[in-house]
């Protein structure tokens, strides 16, 4: 059976589908490039905001429609099971796998292999809608066997790019008024630690040299597993088992569950990159308590202080949400004036998405959608000045870079692609060096130029 798989959203996604891709390719079936020649198309959807699922729906309607005879279309994650009726009503979508069952796609897709030509589909459609176990349209959260599989399963990892994701958490403890994702995903559940450190020594058996650990909230990790200061107590057992050059990169990670301890191994841990992405939503304590998320700001910048302390040049990276309900002139202006005292290197803004089901949607003070664009490009046009300081410092200074590509500058010349520690995948800058190092190499590079979000440099040649 010839299979491709589609992943729409998060990193989180991304890891999911290495996972069906593993499961899949173990079980003999092959992986295709393109959908034409594809037995099986699965859509790992995603749920997070509107405009993701109208996303989803968009793709799979498009999929359906052009769908050949005999070839079948799965809906997968988030929205196969946040939104379950919705995605299994668009015409051509035959199976839906829900985000806690995502292991079971080897069982689905041979429960197809298995289906006969003189079987009559209930539905009307040329194959039977295959899904597993059907979805509450108001889920619970999971029991504490939901994750079983996930958690305990040696998940065969495919990935041979220079970079992978690790997920080494699912669900999440927090209630922020503006998310569903525990509506759907329950609380939180953490991979076991020699579950995380045999993916992560296969993955870089497999030549990756660079780690992202994600998941909904890194920082809670182990907590349900009892184990004191999880994720320092993971990174240590990481480095303990991985090359020296391969990179540890931390996502999600808030700044409530970052501690002392946490930053010692972060900055005395050569493997861990000096980097840190802490989705804090808002600065002002009167927003952050309707968005039912810690208030405490003054501790925030205190977390900031003692991470430059430890590290002089560590990269911060953040998220906030401008419109939130209720929010003043007055609170907007005191996230404008945080933003500009913490200096922070990257910094994505979410414009406020009312979403059914969330607390903030039923919030009295629901913000025009003018004021919000508005405030969103003064937010970005602060922070993109910011951005340029934080890059300019690295001017005529030497920085490592994992180069994951390369082409040819306009003027002919051979110029490679690659990232530093201040780049995470997909969300940061790149590095641009002259020249042809080797893809998948980590080099010294001497910095020449330094743009907004980008760098560029050359090889260094005395290292």
């Amino acid at each position: 059976m010839k299979y491709h798989i589609v992943t729409l959203g998060c990193p989180k996604n991304a890891v999911d589908s290495e996972g069906m891709d593993g499961i899949l390719a173990g079980d003999g079936h092959t992986q295709v490039s393109g959908i034409d020649d594809a037995d099986v198309i699965i859509v790992n959807t995603c749920s997070f905001i509107a405009a993701a699922r109208d996303e989803t729906l968009s793709v799979l309607g498009e999929l359906g429609a052009q769908k050949r005879t005999g070839q079948r279309l799965i809906a997968a994650g988030c929205m196969a099971q946040s939104h379950a009726a919705l995605v299994s009503g668009v015409d051509g979508v035959d199976g839906t796998l829900s985000t806690q069952q995502w292991m079971r796609i080897g069982e689905l897709v041979g429960q197809g292999q298995r289906t006969t030509n003189d079987e009559r589909p209930k539905n009307g459609r040329d194959i039977p809608v295959i899904g597993l176990e059907p979805v509450s349209s108001n889920p619970q959260p999971p029991t504490p066997n939901s994750y079983a599989d996930w958690r305990t399963a040696q998940i065969r990892r495919t990935r041979s790019a220079p970079s992978a994701y690790l997920k080494i958490s699912d669900g999440c403890n927090l209630r922020c008024a503006f998310c569903t994702i525990p509506s759907f995903k329950g609380d939180m559940a953490s991979k076991p630690v020699g579950g995380i450190l045999a993916e992560a020594q296969e993955l870089a058996s497999r030549g990756v040299r660079e780690i992202v650990l994600v998941a909904q909230h890194l920082t809670d990790y182990g907590r349900d597993l009892k184990i004191t200061d999880g994720l320092a107590t993971l990174l240590n057992e990481l480095c303990q088992v991985l090359p020296e050059n391969v990179w540890l990169r931390l996502m999600y990670a808030y700044p409530h569950g970052i501690s002392e301890r946490l930053i010692q191994v972060m900055a005395e841990r050569r493997q861990v990159l000096p980097y840190l992405d802490m989705p804090l939503q808002h600065a002002h304590p009167d927003t952050l308590r309707r968005m039912r998320r810690p208030p405490d700001t003054d501790r925030t910048r205190g977390v900031i202080r003692d991470l430059r302390a430890a590290m002089p040049d560590i990269a911060m990276r953040s998220t906030f949400i401008v419109g939130f309900p209720g929010e003043t002139s007055a609170e907007f202006k005191e996230l404008l004036a945080f933003l500009d005292e913490v200096r922070l290197d990257r910094v994505g803004a979410f414009r406020y998405s009312q979403e059914p089901g969330t607390h903030a949607a039923t919030l009295a003070g629901q913000v025009r959608p003018q004021v919000i664009e508005k405030r969103w490009h003064e937010l970005m046009q602060l922070q993109q000045g910011i951005s340029r300081e934080r890059s300019q410092r690295w001017l005529g200074r030497t920085i490592d870079v994992l180069v994951e590509g390369r082409g040819i500058a306009d003027d002919g010349r051979p110029l490679a692609l690659g990232r530093s520690f201040r780049d995470a995948p997909e969300v940061d800058g790149q590095v641009f060096v002259w020249g042809e190092p080797p893809i998948g190499e980590i080099v010294t590079v001497h910095v020449t130029q330094a743009t907004d979000y980008d760098l560029w440099g050359e090889v260094n040649v005395e290292r």
